[in-house]
């Protein structure tokens, strides 16, 4: 027999390594063994020679669970500071919103006293009641409000943000039928008119000479008539003249203000009182306000004489105050009655606006040199021209006087006050006596009406009015708007 020697060498070769792979792996077996066991000898060796514990194997078990209690504990303080510390985080906002909460309440309460502290009085309710029925009935009912600039809405955003027109929304939305289209509106305020024009206006800018027969009608003349020529009896003989309508209306008195904390309501409070009107003071309202620095100048006044957008929605919402309380009182059972005589004078009563468009047979005017239209006159509510039917001198036309026949007991003279350095002086003589001199230029001017009285009687008589230019203006303008007289 032949042997293959490479061959078995070859297996015999690989017998031996696999032989000694087996032991290398037991041996590494063992010696992981040995080296647990050694691991353990030592712990057990350490324990043996604790003298204090017989068996400290087990008080190490009794640290451990004692360890691990300790940190449950602790894990409950912790959890306890951190359950603690959510409630106080969850606290603190409720806290602030209860502080601004009640800061709310106390503005709240400071604004509804502002409210309170406007309405001087209720006066008698017998017409506002009637009105407010009329308009909860679905019958027409008409506000009407007369005044100056603060009235047309002189310093509010928009026409739609007077104090008018917000005051007209609330009447309309809470007593007018359905869409309230049952409550009209009028606004007869134009800037820079004092009460004296605003009588000579009344027929002609609130009733459209009886076409229009208004229910309530506000009065704000309060700041107006320190440049007012008859000294509170225009204002107390348009008081008189609304009140005596034919369809009664009621009149509320509003008193608004200046910057300057100024109006002139301690002359119109007595007229009101007499008359048992409702009466308004924005200055009562708003004045301690200022004083006390609960509001600025800046936030209330728009300039030194109108309110801003929010000043209105005050003036707004004192109106509303007394509607409230008008709702909250009983009417009363008798309507207020008109004294006959009056309080500071009514000789303005029965006065009545004449211009270029008067077809009268009582009044004579001839025109003279005064015969051109004046074009650049102010205007109001929205774009109508303030006095269009004017007699004006142009500067080209020839000195020919203008001359007025007619009878009576009072004379009002309305003028046009221009910064155009091209306007001029005229001159007035009354029955062949020169009674005052007008300068048309005024450096302020802005073609505003100017009202001064030229003829003040307690008996009518006939009398003969001339006017004309100075010599030193007869190459200038002047531009007369209207007249008023009374019989």
């Amino acid at each position: 027999m032949k042997y293959n020697w490479g061959i078995i060498l070859l297996s015999f070769i690989l017998v031996i390594l696999s032989f000694s792979g087996c032991s290398k792996r037991k041996l590494g077996e063992t010696v992981q063994d040995k080296t647990n066991q050694y691991d353990l000898n030592i712990v057990e060796n350490d324990l043996g020679k604790n003298e204090k514990s017989k068996d400290l194997k087990s008080e190490l078990v009794k640290d451990q669970e004692d360890t691990i209690q300790e940190e449950a504990k602790q894990e409950e303080i912790d959890q306890i500071d951190l359950e603690q510390k959510d409630k106080n985080q969850e606290a603190l906002p409720q806290s602030v919103g209860k502080k601004d909460e009640n800061k709310k309440t106390e503005k709240k309460e400071v604004y509804n006293t502002m409210l309170k502290r406007s309405l001087v009085s209720t006066g008698n309710t017998y017409r506002m009641k009637t009105a407010i029925e009329k308009a909860k009935q679905g019958e027409k009912v008409t506000i009407a409000y007369i005044g100056g600039s603060i009235t047309e809405g002189a310093g509010a955003s928009s026409a739609s943000k007077s104090y008018a027109y917000q005051t007209y929304e609330y009447f309309k939305d809470t007593y007018g039928q359905g869409d309230g289209s049952n409550v009209s509106f009028v606004n007869a305020g134009m800037g820079g008119t004092p009460s004296t024009l605003g009588i000579l206006r009344y027929d002609r800018d609130v009733t459209e000479y009886g076409n229009i027969e208004p229910d309530i009608v506000f009065i704000e003349f309060a700041v107006n008539d320190y440049q007012e020529p008859t000294n509170g009896e225009a204002y107390e003989s348009l008081v008189r003249k609304v009140l005596s309508s034919k369809n009664r209306p009621a009149v509320v008195l509003m008193f608004s203000v200046f910057q300057s904390k100024w109006n002139m309501q301690n002359l119109y409070i007595p007229v009101g009182e007499y008359y048992e009107l409702p009466m308004i003071s924005i200055k009562d309202a708003v004045v301690p306000e200022l004083e006390e620095g609960r509001m600025t100048d800046a936030l209330f006044f728009a300039d030194q004489y109108h309110p801003t957008t929010y000043g209105h929605t005050i003036m707004a919402n004192c109106i509303k105050n007394y509607f409230n309380a008008i709702d909250e009182m009983e009417k009363h059972s008798e309507d207020i009655t008109i004294p006959l005589e009056a309080k500071i004078g009514k000789a303005y009563e029965k006065i009545q606006m004449v211009d270029r468009s008067y077809k009268g047979d009582e009044i004579e005017i001839i025109p003279g040199g005064f015969s051109a239209f004046d074009e650049k006159i102010g205007r109001f509510m929205g774009n109508k021209p303030t006095f269009p039917e004017n007699w004006m001198k142009d500067k080209e036309q020839e000195d020919e006087k203008l001359i007025m026949n007619l009878n009576c007991k009072n004379l009002l003279i309305v003028y046009k006050a221009s910064s155009d350095t091209s306007y001029g002086t005229a001159e007035i003589y009354v029955d062949s006596k020169l009674v005052m001199s007008i300068d048309g230029y005024q450096s302020g001017g802005w073609n505003n009406p100017i009202t001064v009285s030229l003829i003040n009687e307690k008996i009518a008589d006939n009398h003969c009015v001339k006017i004309k230019m100075s010599k030193d203006s007869l190459d200038k303008s002047f531009t007369i708007l209207a007249f008023g007289y009374s019989k």
